[in-house]
């Protein structure tokens, strides 16, 4: 059983994580409404950020490693400045009811975000303003993912289909599925020509965004996928789950080759470091484990 390189204790549980673009930082989103920012090199909390109005998300570091963009259940998007600690701006008025993902594009000039409203707005992250409003589920959405170049989004639900969008014209490109549950996370491959898709029977696709064919990961979770991520390379894929493990999968043979047992409740998310060399997850147990790989 491999051990945690670091343990990070939440006073609540632990909804989101991500590294900084120079893995110095690392930002955790939780239950009690609050984000922490943690020095890695030392392990203690450099800030804590107040000012969502229900659980966070998502959190997600833009490329200038000074700005922070989360997403919280009270259907806002909030920039923050981590050298005063302080809000910068709100994104909001779209969504109806809980917001429940986000993703952005690697160059953080747009973010996606669902919701149990059923859609998908996209956002200008600079302007602050909603771009479009992408409609087509009939469900709740709960997982969504965004091509690194910005350009196609991917959405789940509980009407268990993979939707495809195009970001830029706002409109529907495919539809892959349908899986046999609830779509719970979703990740696009580094090179965007694959999406990875986590389901609430513990099934994890890999489908061809091009094709539609999918390969289905053998062995694994027991329970809800929770969370995905692909490595830097393309080579890994990482999940989480109800099941309490993260696990790590080759991509080029659906296989499991890595069974990391740490948390003692949910694993809400997963998020390879920039250089592939760690793996930092976030429980329902309130606390955020980097791994060592």
């Amino acid at each position: 059983m491999t051990t945690p390189i670091l343990s990070l204790g939440h006073r609540n549980a632990a909804y989101s994580v991500a590294f900084a673009r120079d893995a110095q930082l690392l930002a955790s989103g939780c239950l009690d409404k609050t984000i922490s920012v943690w020095d890695l090199p030392s392990g203690k909390q450099r800030m804590q950020l107040r000012g969502h109005r229900e659980a966070v998300c998502e959190v997600v570091f833009l490329p200038d490693g000074v700005t922070l963009l989360s997403a919280s259940l009270d259907k806002t998007l909030r920039l923050w400045d981590l050298e005063s600690g302080k809000l910068k701006s709100t994104l909001t008025g779209v969504h109806q009811t809980y917001l429940t993902c986000m993703d952005a594009s690697a160059d953080c000039r747009l973010a996606a975000s669902g919701s149990h409203d059923k859609s998908v707005v996209v956002w200008d992250i600079a302007g602050g303003q909603p771009l479009g409003e992408l409609k087509g589920h009939t469900d709740l959405i709960t997982a969504i993912a965004m091509s690194p170049d910005g350009k196609v989004i991917t959405s789940g639900g509980h009407d268990v289909l993979v939707r495809l969008w195009d970001a830029e014209k706002r409109e529907p490109l495919k539809e892959l599925g349908p899986h046999t549950a609830a779509i719970q996370s979703l990740a696009f491959s580094p090179d965007g020509t694959t999406v990875a898709a986590g389901d609430d029977d513990g099934v994890i696709r890999i489908w061809n965004t091009k094709t539609g064919d999918f390969t289905k990961i053998r062995g694994g979770h027991q329970r809800t996928v929770k969370s995905l991520t692909f490595s830097p390379d393309g080579t890994q894929l990482a999940s989480g789950g109800a099941d309490t493990t993260v696990r790590i999968h080759d991509v080029a043979t659906a296989r499991e080759v890595r069974n990391l047992q740490g948390h003692r409740n949910s694993v809400y998310d997963v998020a390879f470091a920039p250089d592939g060399k760690q793996l930092a997850s976030a429980g329902f147990d309130r606390t955020v484990h980097v791994w060592s790989l």
